[in-house]
């Protein structure tokens, strides 16, 4: 199996949701499907977000997933939704690479790495200096990926979060 990343199409938002589901399940939050797929579409279609996946595709298939006759099909595996901003004190773009999730079975076929790779990739090309990100304290297998990638630890600042209750 190989890995491909692409930006998600209407065609897999039911995977897509799936996973984004998974992923919120991770960090305790529950969230009806009708909601997942709402907000998933949104960001996307208003181009809030860039919303990447991971497809498995089988060997032999090729880019636009034809294969031989009886193999398996193409899965998504995996997606990463990133927010395009601006750095005021770089006066430049950035990219906050805000989710990434890949399904516990497809872990360690290179997935995450190949989309952390194409994230940077894209943002480095729309004009980003900078992908930021955040990870758990023990999250150390993210971690690691991320610091393998060139992601490195900020030393510099602390980061803060307040809860308007809205």
């Amino acid at each position: 199996m190989s890995v491909d990343v692409r930006p998600a199409t209407d065609d897999d938002v039911d995977a897509v949701v799936d996973l984004f589901r998974q992923y919120l399940r991770f960090y305790d939050q529950e969230v009806p499907d009708a909601e997942a797929r709402a907000y998933l579409t949104a960001r996307r279609d208003a181009g809030d977000c860039v919303l990447l996946i991971a497809v498995l595709r089988p060997e032999g298939a090729g880019p636009e997933g034809a294969r031989p006759e009886g193999s398996a099909a193409e899965e998504v595996v995996g997606f990463t939704q990133s927010y395009p901003t601006w750095s005021s004190v770089s006066l430049s773009r950035s990219w906050v690479l805000n989710d990434l999730f890949v399904a516990p079975d497809a872990r360690g076929t290179g997935a995450a790495r190949a989309l952390v790779r194409e994230t940077c990739r894209r943002a480095k090309e729309a004009g980003a200096i900078r992908v930021s990100l955040a990870t758990a304290w023990d999250n150390v297998a993210a971690q690691g990926l991320y610091e393998s990638e060139g992601f490195v630890r900020d030393q510099h600042f602390h980061h803060y979060a307040y809860v308007t209750g809205a």
